[in-house]
């Protein structure tokens, strides 16, 4: 009778270990929310929903906190139960005041973080966390105020296409990054080998704010972005290039709705160097 309830004890520990999954979705306009990152609260443990707002988290139990930290949205808690329906409630900002200023494209100024993406060795690997590189505002870009576009080098060894996110948000009074979202999210995929991933913000037509600005880098948790080998597995894709040289470190990490500083980032992967990205501002 005791080996009976024993096995029955396993088979329940078992059972609802690796069973949570549910939806997200916008709690006015009931549309699923897509690509948003979940996280056992205060650690590295996470998921994503896939396009459809629906995840499956194969590393939580019945009983966990979660925390879903998705900028545009109240911060939501709630505890896991095997199927989870969670509806995230839009948060209201006060938005900057408008200026109206033709977008004339004919000037433009680089920052550079790198020459050729291809000489780049250094990667942020594996690991379910947003990164984020900050950008000062300086007087010289008053005669470039745009931010036309980005560039940023990936890496990834799987055969398929990786999906990952960017963004932008503002940087706050002091400068640390804010609930402020400049910029759209924009889903890109890269293919395997080392890539260079070019983003567009021509049509949104921001300009560089005074307090400066975060470009945000999210890996997505997805099965589809994972892959395995004989020394680990789940290796979440893809790897984010580093800067090459040892500048001021700019570089924040991001994981269950907090940010690590620069000066404690290498505890948490090993370097603290700037991610590599490239920005071109325009008049």
């Amino acid at each position: 009778m005791k080996k009976i309830s024993y096995l029955l004890f396993i088979f329940i520990s078992v059972h609802s270990y690796g069973q949570i999954s549910g939806n997200i979705s916008d709690s006015k306009s009931k549309l699923p929310i897509d690509f948003a990152n979940i996280w056992i609260k205060n650690t590295l443990r996470g998921t994503t929903t896939d396009a459809n707002g629906n995840f499956y988290f194969e590393h939580a139990n019945v009983g966990d906190t979660l925390l879903i930290s998705y900028l545009g949205y109240q911060e939501m808690q709630f505890i896991a139960e095997n199927e989870n329906v969670v509806q995230l409630i839009p948060s209201s900002i006060a938005l900057d005041e408008v200026l109206i200023i033709p977008m004339l494209n004919e000037h433009f100024k680089a920052i550079t973080s790198y020459k050729k993406f291809k000489k780049i060795t250094e990667y942020y690997y594996n690991g379910h966390y947003s990164l984020a590189r900050f950008y000062a505002y300086q007087e010289e870009y008053d005669n470039t105020p745009f931010i036309k576009k980005l560039s940023i080098v990936v890496s990834s060894t799987l055969k398929n296409k990786v999906k990952f996110k960017v963004h932008l948000i503002k940087a706050d009074k002091d400068g640390k990054p804010s609930n402020q979202i400049l910029s759209d999210y924009y889903i890109l995929e890269t293919e395997k080998g080392v890539n260079e991933v070019i983003v567009d913000f021509t049509e949104e037509k921001l300009m560089f704010p005074k307090d400066g600005f975060y470009v945000v880098v999210d890996r997505l948790n997805l099965k589809e972005n994972k892959n395995s080998n004989k020394v680990a597995v789940s290796i979440l894709q893809p790897a984010i290039g580093m800067e090459k040289e040892d500048s001021q470190k700019n570089t924040w990490l991001g994981y269950s709705g907090k940010w690590i500083a620069p000066d404690e980032l290498k505890a948490f992967t090993g370097s603290n160097k700037n991610i590599a990205i490239n920005v071109e501002l325009s008049n």
